[in-house]
């Protein structure tokens, strides 16, 4: 399992317990970065609709929020190339 997967498994286990949908993972993904971007946009999308302030941050990196955070770091290594530690 990747570590974006592990990020989209806690991230789905807060969503069951508040009763939310669950992300959706795409069936088929080039590469853990496209998958994370893909999951990425919909986390956003549900952040930004479940806190509206959040759109008037000048800048995404500033939503306080640790899954966001989370998905951002990880974008940032693989597009880095960084390998995850093991």
């Amino acid at each position: 399992m990747t570590e974006t997967e592990q990020i989209i498994q806690e991230i789905n286990g807060i969503f069951k317990l508040t009763g939310d949908d669950e992300v959706a993972i795409p069936k088929e993904w080039a590469s853990e970065l496209e998958l994370l971007r893909a999951v990425k946009e919909e986390y956003k999308k549900r952040l930004l609709a479940m806190i509206p302030k959040y759109q008037l941050l000048p800048s995404e990196s500033l939503m306080p929020d640790m899954f966001f955070q989370a998905l951002r770091s990880r974008e940032s290594e693989l597009e880095r190339g960084v390998q995850p530690k093991k």
